[in-house]
């Protein structure tokens, strides 16, 4: 996987995010949350989760973990935590939203880092957290749709057109972008992949959907389209031989963490999936399906003390 979802899924949480404190505890309510995951992948060493809570406007660290073989809540080295329990120094009575985010090693006091994976308010004692529910993104998302194409614009017309993807959408007049999606947010980029064979190719970090994307390992040197995508024709990893013939490849379109934990891997954040035609049409408009439904989950439950 490499640099991605979705500008950072942060600053775009239902209710702004407030700022860290270090305030004492003055009361004496609920200091006990039980977390459930759903749908979370592990994490290599360099980088954790960490859950927040939002009491009275303030972010508080309820705690940082990782994710055990089973999809559990862990410790950082990897323990389950029973019942995925934790316990704090502050009371959570007055919490009004939660959000978990993605942090590398060595941070597990200072406030969140930009990388939001998600976030929801508290409806009493529980709050369901989901990845769409950040302002001004969840209808977006939504809607978002995706188109591509097979050609090589980058070694010129008619030459090995089965071996290039560009997400672009011929299906009306002219040439128009194949990606109906908002920018991604500081801390999360969308990305490209190619899975075909056993082999996984990204076709490059994207950052804007009307503009190149940030790699072209693989492109020849003419003009792209000005579009997100690549051409398999060049620099061919070991063990594989271009130009890569893309048919029944499998295509996505992922969310990714920036910094990226996994570079070389698309992440669980897939936002469009789709698969090449057996006997593809090159210049020929396809689909891509959305796949939203496949997105983690979580929830947290105050328990009372």
């Amino acid at each position: 996987m490499k640099a991605s979802v979705l500008a950072s899924l942060a600053t775009a949480l239902i209710i702004a995010a407030g700022c860290d404190s270090n305030s004492e505890p003055t009361a004496t309510g609920a200091r006990k949350a039980a977390v459930t995951l759903n749908g979370f992948p592990s994490l290599p060493e360099a980088f954790h989760y960490q859950t927040w809570i939002n009491i009275n406007g303030e972010d508080q660290s309820l705690g940082a973990f990782s994710v055990d073989n089973q999809g559990r809540p862990a410790t950082l080295d990897g323990t389950h935590i029973p019942g995925g329990l934790f316990e704090t120094g502050f009371d959570l009575d007055s919490s009004l939203y939660a959000f978990v985010t993605i942090e590398q090693a060595g941070n597990t006091s200072q406030g969140p880092s930009k990388s939001r994976l998600m976030g929801g308010l508290f409806s009493g004692m529980e709050a369901e957290l989901s990845v769409i529910k950040f302002e001004g993104l969840e209808d977006n998302l939504v809607l978002a749709t995706g188109r591509y194409i097979l050609a090589t614009p980058t070694n010129g017309p008619g030459t090995d057109e089965k071996s290039g993807i560009w997400f672009v959408d011929l299906s009306s007049d002219g040439r128009g972008r194949g990606l109906q999606i908002p920018i991604p947010l500081e801390g999360w980029r969308y990305e490209g992949w190619v899975i075909t064979e056993g082999h996984r190719f990204s076709t490059g970090a994207i950052t804007h959907h009307s503009r190149d994307d940030l790699a072209a390992p693989y492109s020849g040197s003419s003009p792209t389209f000005g579009y997100p995508g690549e051409d398999f024709l060049y620099n061919a990893p070991p063990g594989v031989t271009f130009p890569l013939d893309l048919s029944n490849a499998q295509i996505l379109v992922t969310i990714e963490p920036y910094p990226d934990p996994d570079p070389d891997n698309p992440w669980v954040l897939e936002l469009f999936s789709g698969r090449v035609p057996g006997e593809p049409i090159p210049d020929s408009t396809y689909y891509l399906r959305q796949t939203l439904e496949t997105f983690p989950t979580a929830t947290i439950q105050i328990l009372d003390s």
